[in-house]
């Protein structure tokens, strides 16, 4: 009865472990699948560089809305007591010799409430250049928020393909390993027949060692790059996300037939040095504006008493004001010609701005269709080398070669498919570079309103 009692256990945890396993393999079967897209869809979401570049948005707008209320009339309320030290008199002034004495100004306390309106109606240009210059900055930080968005998306993208990148190199490693210890158990079974000598086994057992160092090294750069993954994203990856298999071939991949012309026409970056030109330009019509003529409105209601709720007197009072800086030292001109300045640096930064776009182009083409040449190479260069492989096993199996020639093939094996997984990423990560010198990143935070 215990024997069997012992049995029944065993088949529970049995049963259990059984279970375990099976929900954890469908809780990771149900996981979401971690894609290039979606790595960049979690960027966009939680990078804080994005937050950042939003941000300053906002500040634009909000300095854009600022300077709009320059056109706005500001109504105003204000209160206040004052007292003197006697009341308030003035001599009296008229041709009539007998009337002489003093008349009464106002009070010695004094309450007194109004409600202000001031309006400008025109300001020669001043307001609307400076609500026109702020609305042009706001386009010029929206650009750069787009290049910014499109950073982050080739780092996050890049960050992806690194982590692809050893994952693929820790299975040419295991790959590796596993085939050193086939061969060392096929040394072992020669050696324990007293075909081969114990050298040759201590050589193999050599490495062996040295594939399974390989192969922790590997793994451990899987870490890394999973810690680097998170970084780039913001968020964390591990445990939430299933991760796809490791690819063996870039996809279709074509070069682009005119890409300088399509990055000058794509890169946010232009479109934010030509709104700050124009944004400078709107600044030094505003500064020329302020030394012209001004014309306001004020409106005042008020009541005057010596007590509070003053009631003993209540006015109002209507203004039209023309105002016309002749001399101002020389200030709006001063900031005429900073603005202008500003101008023409902006300029010769567009012109610098299309050498660099040039070079980056001219770069990423070239590591393209390198990255695409050394694909072709590897590929021929691992089916070589699987077949030299074959045949020094199969000589050796023979014993018409030696262990050397196996281990050397091995190495070399390993050697060229770690090349073709280089070769592969490599030129995924070339046309991450392309697409981000091209300036085509279709969610950027230009789209965001």
């Amino acid at each position: 009865m215990t024997r069997q009692r012992r049995y029944l256990a065993i088949i529970f945890v049995m049963l259990s472990l059984l279970v375990i396993a099976l929900g954890r393999r469908a809780w990771a079967d149900t996981g979401l699948l971690l894609d290039e897209a979606l790595v960049v869809s979690l960027a966009m979401e939680n990078n804080p560089q994005i937050t950042i570049a939003e941000k300053r948005v906002e500040q634009a707008r909000a300095r854009a809305r600022g300077a709009s209320s320059g056109k706005a009339p500001v109504l105003s309320v204000s209160a206040l007591y004052q007292e003197t030290y006697s009341d308030p008199q003035y001599p009296l002034v008229t041709n009539d010799p007998f009337l002489e004495g003093y008349a009464l100004g106002g009070f010695r306390k004094t309450w007194r409430t109004a409600l202000s309106l001031s309006w400008l109606i025109y300001s020669s240009g001043a307001v609307e250049n400076s609500i026109r210059a702020a609305e042009l900055s706001v386009d010029a930080v929206r650009a750069e928020s787009q290049r910014t968005a499109q950073l982050v998306a080739h780092a996050s993208r890049n960050a992806f393909f690194e982590l692809q990148r050893t994952r693929a190199r820790a299975s040419v490693a295991e790959e590796a390993y596993e085939l050193a210890q086939e061969h060392r158990r096929r040394v072992e079974a020669l050696y324990r027949n007293g075909i081969v000598a114990k050298n040759e086994l201590l050589r193999v057992e050599v490495a062996v060692s040295e594939a399974e160092l390989n192969l922790i090294r590997a793994e451990s750069g899987i870490e890394v790059a999973f810690s680097a993954l998170e970084r780039s994203v913001g968020t964390t990856i591990r445990g939430r996300y299933r991760l796809p298999e490791p690819r063996s071939e870039p996809g279709s991949i074509e070069m682009p037939l005119d890409p300088v012309t399509a990055a000058l026409a794509n890169r946010p970056e232009f479109r934010a040095l030509e709104s700050s030109v124009r944004s400078a330009r709107s600044m030094a019509a505003a500064a020329v504006g302020e030394k012209g003529p001004s014309v306001y409105f004020q409106g005042d209601a008020l009541s005057v008493g010596q007590t509070f709720y003053p009631d003993a007197m209540d006015d109002w009072k209507i203004s039209i004001v023309a105002e016309w800086k002749l001399y101002d030292g020389g200030k709006s001109k001063a900031r005429k010609d900073e603005a202008l300045a500003l101008a023409d640096e902006l300029l010769q930064r567009v012109e610098d701005m299309k050498h660099q776009v040039d070079l980056e182009v001219s770069v990423a083409s070239l590591d393209l269709r390198s990255a695409l040449q050394r694909l072709e190479v590897a590929r021929s260069q691992v089916t070589l080398a699987e077949e030299d492989h074959r045949m020094a096993v199969a000589r050796y199996s023979a014993q018409v070669g030696t262990s050397i020639d196996v281990l050397d093939a091995r190495v070399a094996l390993s050697g060229s498919r770690t090349q073709l997984v280089d070769a592969v990423y490599d030129a995924l990560k070339a046309w991450s570079d392309m697409k981000l010198a091209l300036g085509e990143e279709q969610k950027t935070l230009g789209d965001k309103r």
